[in-house]
């Protein structure tokens, strides 16, 4: 349940939607003319539309939790650009506009193959069938509300932040969202029923260490070009099988 609330609450607040429902108030703002404001609009739509198809084939190959961990920091940077971009001089008119728009767009190509469709996909999946339907549920009840709570105060946390302000808040939530989905959602990428049990059997702490270790290994690994071992989660594996064993003696 954690897991499955974690990835449907930052589905909204990640900021998709501000640039969903806004979008042409936040390209008007950027100065685009109406036609232009609502063509941009269109852009953004259909980049999300298309960006969508390719993760049918991503989220059986990459898995679920590697998807998000990749595509948050990603769409941290691509608000964070957006937002800046609205610092650029009024002068330079037509960097301002290619510049907001390419960030709209970035986060656009990055959201919808990641934690567009990943957050039902895994909500759908990672709980035991007796209870599936009221998790789901739950977790579409949760991103709703979350939803609502982004579609109210956007204006309001606009006027607050300034228009800076605000995508670096949506951005620093990404950031949030990374370290979540790194300590606290398993992967459930080609797993059994019975195989989901056993991941979702190893206490939450002992996760939570487990994606604390990976990011040594990554840094080894991918950064110093070291020959390391992949990090294991279930360093008490033979505990479980003695368990198993006794339990179907």
């Amino acid at each position: 349940m954690l897991a499955s609330q974690i990835v449907m609450f930052m589905q909204q607040f990640c900021g998709v939607n501000v640039i969903s429902y806004y979008s042409s108030e936040i390209f008007l703002e950027a100065k685009f003319s109406p036609a232009a404001a609502l063509a941009a609009s269109l852009g953004w739509g259909l980049i999300n539309w298309v960006l969508s198809i390719p993760a049918i084939y991503t989220i059986d190959t990459f898995g679920r939790r590697n998807l998000l961990l990749l595509t948050f920091p990603l769409m941290s940077l691509a608000m964070l650009f957006t937002g800046f971009s609205f610092w650029i001089p009024e002068s330079s008119h037509s960097a301002r506009l290619a510049c907001i728009a390419l960030g709209t767009y970035l986060f656009g190509v990055v959201y919808s193959p990641g934690e567009g469709p990943v957050p039902f996909t895994y909500t759908a999946e990672v709980y035991p069938l007796y209870v599936r339907s009221y998790g789901m549920a739950l977790g579409t009840a949760t991103m709703c509300f979350c939803n609502f709570i982004l579609g109210v105060t956007w204006p309001s946390l606009r006027a607050a932040f300034t228009i800076q302000g605000a995508f670096g808040w949506h951005a620093s939530w990404c950031v949030v969202g990374w370290w979540m989905v790194l300590l606290f959602m398993p992967e459930t990428k080609g797993k059994t029923l019975e195989e989901l049990d056993r991941v979702f059997s190893v206490p939450t702490r002992l996760h939570a260490r487990y994606g604390l270790r990976q990011i040594g290994y990554f840094f080894n690994r991918y950064l110093l070009q070291r020959d390391v071992k992949p990090k294991v989660l279930y360093e008490r594996e033979e505990l479980v099988k003695t368990q198993d064993v006794g339990f179907n003696a």
